[in-house]
Parts: C-alpha cells; sequence; structure tokens
C-alpha cells in the first residue's frame, strides 16, 4: 500500500505510524476473510478425501458384485510333482483321478563325435522337414515344408549349428563337448507325435548310397532312418511322442504336457510319470469370495474412519476439525451406518453373514459365521449381491453400492457440498479483492490527508519559530 517518503519533516509528525495502526483496524475484516478461505480450502481438501474413500468403498462393492468371483474354481492334487493344474470359471466342481503313463517328447538326435574344429570337408545341402515317423521309426511322413540349408566344406559343427537355428525350420540345434569330441544335438522345437523331423543330406547335389569316404558331412547327416552305428551318422536318442495318460480309467493322449479341456475348464500340467493314480479335486475358490468380503471391509473402515476423524471435536485440546457439524458429513456417516443395520428382505443382516458392526463404527470379521456363510455360495451371493432395482430386495452389499454411487455421483450430496464450497470460495476471493481494493484506497486517502496536515503544521512551526525571533529582538531593543 502507499506510504509517504518523509512524513513528519515539517511538523515531527510519525505520519506513517498512525496510519499503520489505523489500517491495521480496518484490515480486520479482510483477515477474516482471509482466514475464512484458508478454512473452506481446508473443507474442500477434506471433501476430497471422502470422495476419493467412496470411491474405493464402490470399488470394492462393486468388486463383490462380479460373477466371476463367485463363480471362480480352485484347484488341487494329493501329489504336485506329478500333475499340476488350473481352472476356469467354465469348470465343474468335483473330482477325479489321472494317472500319467508317459509324457510327451520332442524328437532329439545326436551326431557322433568329430575333433574339435573339424570341417565339413565338402559343401552340401542339409534338409528338414517336420512330420510323423512310423511306431517303428523308419518310415516318415511329411507334414512341413522341406527346409533346405546350404552348408560350406568350411563350415565347423558350430557353424552348421548357427544355420539350422537360424533356418526357422522347427528344429534347434547345438554343440556339445564330449568325452570323445565334440557332438551336434537337434532338437524339435515342439512335443508330440506328430512334431518329429527328418534330417538328410545331399553332397553335392547327389545322395549317396552310403557316406562318402573324408566327407564329415555326410558323416555328419545320413538319412537318420537307416543310419547303422559304422556309418557314423545322426542316432535318434529320444523318439516324438504324444504323453499318455487316464482320467478315472479312460485313456486319452496329448501332444503337448500342458492338457487343456480333456476336462472341460481344466487345464492339467503332467510333470511325471505316475505309478498310482493322483486324486484331482475342482471346488468353489472360497478364499477368493472371502478376499472380496475383507476388501470391502476394509473399505468400509477407512471411510468411517475418515469421517469420524474429520468431524471430531477434541475435549482435551478444544479443538475441532474441518467438519465438526457438518451436516453433509455427519448425515453421510449416519447413513452408512444405518445400511449396516438394515436387514435385507429376507431378514439378514450383515452380522448373520460375519460382519459385524462394533461401536465406533467399524465393521469386524467374526471368521466363525463367514466360514459358514461361505460353505453355502449360492445363498451367500444372493444374501450380499442380489439386484432387483429395488432397495428393499436388493443384496446387502448392492444396497451399500447403490448409497454410495449416489452420493458420489453428479448429482450427489458429496458432490453437491464440494460445489457449494467452491462457489463459496470464489466468492470469498471476490470479496477478498474488493476490500482490498477499497483499503488501497482507504490508504492513499489517509496518507493524503496527513500529509497535508503534517505541511499544515510544518507552516505553523515556522511561523511560530520567526514570532519567537521577532519578539526576543523586540525585547533586546
Amino acid at each position: 500500500m502507499a506510504s509517504i517518503s518523509s512524513p513528519g519533516i515539517g511538523s515531527g509528525l510519525d505520519v506513517n505510524t498512525i496510519v499503520s495502526q489505523m489500517m491495521a483496524v480496518e484490515k480486520r475484516p479482510l483477515q477474516l476473510l482471509q482466514t475464512n478461505a484458508s478454512s473452506i480450502d481446508t473443507k474442500i481438501s477434506s471433501y476430497g478425501q471422502i470422495k476419493s474413500a467412496l470411491s474405493a468403498l464402490y470399488d470394492a462393492a462393486n468388486g463383490l458384485m462380479s460373477s466371476s468371483v463367485w463363480q471362480s474354481k480352485q484347484f488341487a492334487t494329493t501329489d504336485k510333482d506329478a500333475v499340476t493344474g488350473s481352472v476356469s470359471t467354465a469348470a465343474v466342481a468335483g473330482n477325479f483321478s489321472l494317472q500319467v503313463t508317459a509324457l510327451a517328447s520332442s524328437q532329439s538326435l545326436a551326431s557322433g563325435s568329430f575333433a574339435s574344429g573339424a570341417v565339413m570337408g565338402s559343401a552340401g545341402t542339409l534338409s528338414l522337414q517336420t512330420g510323423r515317423w512310423d511306431a517303428a521309426g523308419t518310415g516318415f511322413t511329411g507334414a512341413g515344408a522341406k527346409v533346405d540349408i546350404s552348408i560350406a566344406a568350411t563350415d565347423t559343427l558350430a557353424d552348421v549349428a548357427s544355420k539350422i537355428n537360424g533356418a526357422n525350420a522347427g528344429v534347434s540345434a547345438v554343440v556339445v563337448k564330449g568325452s570323445n569330441g565334440d557332438q551336434l544335438l537337434v532338437r524339435g522345437t515342439k512335443t508330440g507325435q506328430e512334431n518329429g523331423f527328418s534330417m538328410s543330406v545331399l553332397d553335392d547335389g547327389t545322395p549317396p548310397a552310403a557316406p562318402a569316404p573324408g566327407s564329415a558331412l555326410n558323416k555328419l547327416v545320413y538319412d537318420q532312418a537307416s543310419v547303422s552305428a559304422a556309418q557314423a551318422g545322426m542316432s535318434r536318442t529320444v523318439a516324438a511322442s504324444d504323453a499318455t495318460f487316464t482320467i478315472n480309467g479312460i485313456e486319452a493322449t496329448s501332444a503337448t504336457n500342458t492338457v487343456a479341456d480333456v476336462v472341460p475348464g481344466v487345464t492339467l500340467n503332467l510333470l511325471k510319470t505316475s505309478t498310482t493314480p493322483v486324486e484331482v479335486t475342482v471346488s468353489a475358490d472360497k478364499k477368493a469370495v472371502r478376499d472380496k468380503v475383507e476388501a470391502f471391509q476394509q473399505a468400509y473402515n477407512k471411510i468411517n474412519t475418515l469421517l469420524a476423524d474429520l468431524t471430531r471435536y477434541d475435549q482435551s485440546s478444544k479443538t475441532a476439525q474441518p467438519l465438526q457439524g457438518d451436516s453433509t458429513a455427519t448425515g453421510l456417516q449416519n447413513a452408512l451406518r444405518g445400511l449396516l443395520g438394515r436387514p435385507n428382505a429376507t431378514g439378514t443382516y450383515f452380522t448373520n453373514v460375519g460382519l459385524e458392526l462394533q461401536r465406533d463404527g467399524s465393521l469386524n470379521i467374526n471368521a466363525t459365521k463367514l466360514d459358514a456363510a461361505l460353505n453355502d455360495l449360492p445363498k451367500l451371493e444372493k444374501t450380499l449381491t442380489a439386484s432387483t432395482g429395488n432397495p428393499g430386495t436388493d443384496g446387502l452389499v448392492t444396497r451399500m453400492r447403490d448409497f454410495v454411487f449416489g452420493a458420489n455421483g453428479v448429482d450427489g450430496n458429496i458432490t453437491g457440498r464440494s460445489k457449494a464450497l467452491e462457489a463459496a470460495k470464489k466468492r470469498n476471493q471476490s470479496d477478498q479483492d474488493a476490500m482490498s481494493l477499497r483499503l488501497e484506497q482507504r490508504q492513499q486517502n489517509m496518507l493524503k490527508q496527513y500529509q497535508a496536515l503534517d505541511t499544515k503544521l510544518g507552516s505553523m512551526s515556522s511561523l511560530n519559530s520567526f514570532m519567537t525571533s521577532q519578539i526576543s529582538q523586540w525585547n533586546k531593543s
């Protein structure tokens, strides 16, 4: 605000101090507006916390409304080393016995031993094709497209392995340094009888009748269906095969060890063969429901504690919290507690299913009652989540969810109260701006008035000094 740079220069009056003290009194209404603005901001923040906590309660209630929670199943087995699994909501509760007689495998080939760093010695073409071998392992029926890989005379086993891996032929290769030298191991990327593969070589474009002398390439691969030990070609170490197992004595097969929907909605992970049947149980997932009930309880307790804290009056410190006496906040608190204490159409209360209202308005879980309710999931689901469109017949959680949605909605009490506070804050700021402008003008006017007074008093002081001096001279004469 305005001030004069040299007040009292003529009169000795401390004009700035005088004006400052007078303005301190006139600023009190502005200070009250500023204090009120701070209080409004605190209330707006408090309602922001309430809105957030109500949203969390709505989400928790809505979580219990999901049909997938009530239809979820759990998988159990008497031998987790032999089989594990999972279930979808399509699975039917029940049990069955499973015995694994063989696991699915992928075909594997191994070459003879080569000196470290040995090269193929001649150029040629390596031919790979996926398909199925007959029971004897000598007849092959190709299913996939043939993949030809060019091999150079200077290629080592490592080069051959790299070219196989880069050909995307349905197999993978690796070089192993054994006790007798380097060996090339080739394995199919998929398990199952239909996913075997054939591997043969054309040496310089001509299929040899036998390994050509000095040709490491032909010694590496030579129509493995008829290779003898003397020919030093690839040998089949593992045949491609399906998993075989029985369910309640009924035989079944699978190309992989992950078996889906042989039992509808059930996925089995076969880990090893079993000499005796393994018992598998599919049951309702009570834990999934319990977790949602506990999440609902925790979300309710959060909003209950928040409302209690925001509306509390601390008698010892004589301090009121931001929403102490706020009718909207206390009304919400009472309404939430009232919903917990009201039965549904069948006369069932929250306390009947293990959610017990405490004296402080919080919810406690009675494990014994909740366990008993979880033993009849269809009844518990209806009790909590029935949605009829009529609050009188809706489920307990449904009513809570719908009430919270309404309170927090566009036209709800919480939203309305928040908007009212925002409007009050805007009016307050407008009032502060107007009052600040008036006070600025008032201070300028007061400074001008006191400056004029200071000048006038200064003139009178000068005249007084002159008259005193003249009188003194007169007296001397």
